[in-house]
């Protein structure tokens, strides 16, 4: 029987994007890529999408990454998680926004999605790779409602508590990330004993760079 691999997208993105690319880390596995808007309406109950509880392993993203860790308690045991640029707090000293302007931007977003997007636009103008205006361009096709759920998910939802670990756990960030940057990434290593954080030198914050 084929491994089962579930991803979940970082806010305003779909890993969808970089398929081709992502699934070479497992060829022989079943992928799923939950599209960003469908991970949005139940951002408070992830586990209750079709298929997460089965899989073998579950990829999250930034966004992706803190449902999966605010809804630990549902974890199947031995299931493998995968954390891409996680976070224990988005809204840290160390981020780019506060949870006040970024629930302003998140109420913005219902009547102009274009500030939002060109703000973390803003951010990723120095990544390596290509990928930036495929972001934007799949971004802008996107229901406020959705975007504007992941951002108040966002300013609202911290780890403060550690998560047991009761499968693999595999932290991986980029050194160059300055959408979510490195030291809000380690701030989380308190909070999963027994993880494996490793750093991505030349990377920045998108998949293809973190995980190949």
């Amino acid at each position: 029987m084929s491994e089962k691999w579930y991803w979940l997208p970082d806010w305003a993105a779909d890993l969808g994007m970089w398929e081709d690319d992502l699934m070479a880390v497992d060829s022989s596995a079943d992928h799923i890529f939950v599209p960003y808007e469908k991970m949005a309406g139940c951002l408070d109950h992830i586990y209750e999408l079709p298929g997460l509880k089965e899989a073998s392993t579950v990829v999250g993203w930034g966004l992706g990454a803190l449902t999966l860790m605010c809804n630990a308690v549902d974890r199947p045991k031995d299931q493998k998680w995968i954390l891409l640029s996680p976070f224990s707090d988005f809204c840290s000293e160390e981020g780019n926004w506060t949870e006040q302007n970024l629930q302003f931007m998140a109420r913005r977003t219902l009547t102009t999605i274009e500030p939002s997007l060109n703000a973390f636009m803003e951010l990723y103008e120095n990544e390596f790779g290509e990928w930036q205006e495929d972001w934007l361009k799949n971004a802008e096709k996107m229901k406020p409602q959705a975007l504007c759920d992941g951002l108040s998910y966002l300013a609202k939802n911290r780890i403060e508590q550690s998560i047991p670990v009761c499968g693999e756990t595999k932290v991986l960030y980029g050194r160059l990330d300055e959408a979510i940057k490195p030291e809000m990434t380690l701030s989380l290593k308190p909070l999963l004993p027994g993880a494996e954080f490793k750093e991505r030198p030349k990377a920045g914050h998108w998949p293809p760079m973190l995980l190949l």
